[in-house]
């Protein structure tokens, strides 16, 4: 005989990079499974993929979620998470940077209090020189996810700015019909100014940030972290 059916709620938020309103369900058992799993290996790549794939089962749009911005897929993974298992998050940190003390404080996070924090200044635009200029797309967790590590190497920037050119643009046309090589070409013929507007565009880009403050609960010294990113919240 089949067992009944369990009812699962629908929920709605607003995706920040386009303000499309996009519906999901929380994940359900078999969906944490899988990012316990990721997350007991701690092996970034797994961690990422467990992500899109909970993603892709709870979203109920026509959606490719493999190509989203790294602050949607921050975002709506947070929305999930709250849905599925609560609205507070429990982190702790040590307070090592004060070598008498090393107390680990345990501090709750409300994941309302989270936001995507966009700056004012940012353009995915990128004008170069003569008219020329390059459009940018937001990395997506897969772009990102290479190149998150401690040594980043100049041939990272370089390949992280080549898998984020989403046109060229002169003033007469626009260009997006490039290949691989010839964005290449492109590319290395570019100043050291030039790479510096890039990496301008990288470092204010919209961020799923949150700043924490509170008092350590041994010595008393006020501690302020600054969280950023999917990793730094619970994964």
């Amino acid at each position: 005989m089949p067992l009944p059916n369990i009812v699962t709620p629908e929920f709605v938020t607003t995706l920040p990079s386009t303000k499309q309103k996009i519906k999901f369900r929380p994940f359900l058992v078999k969906e944490e499974k899988v990012l316990l799993m990721a997350q007991e290996g701690k092996d970034r790549d797994e961690i990422s993929a467990a992500v899109i794939k909970i993603l892709q089962n709870c979203i109920n749009e026509d959606l490719d979620i493999t190509s989203l911005p790294l602050f949607d897929i921050e975002w709506l993974f947070l929305q999930l998470r709250s849905k599925s298992v609560g609205e507070v998050i429990e982190l702790s940190f040590r307070h090592s940077e004060k070598e008498d003390c090393n107390h680990r404080n345990d501090v709750s996070i409300n994941i309302d209090d989270i936001k995507v924090h966009f700056d004012e200044k940012h353009s995915s635009n990128i004008p170069l020189d003569n008219g020329i200029g390059i459009t940018m797309y937001y990395p997506s967790l897969a772009v990102a996810s290479k190149f998150n590590k401690d040594n980043f190497t100049v041939d990272d920037v370089f390949n992280m700015i080549k898998g984020s050119v989403k046109s060229v643009y002169d003033s007469e046309k626009v260009y997006n019909d490039f290949t691989e090589d010839e964005l290449t070409q492109f590319l290395d013929n570019l100043n050291q100014s030039h790479l510096q507007k890039f990496m301008d565009f990288f470092e204010t880009m919209p961020k799923l940030k949150h700043t924490i403050k509170f008092k350590c609960q041994k010595c008393g010294e006020e501690i302020e972290y600054n969280l950023e990113g999917l990793m730094d919240f619970f994964i």
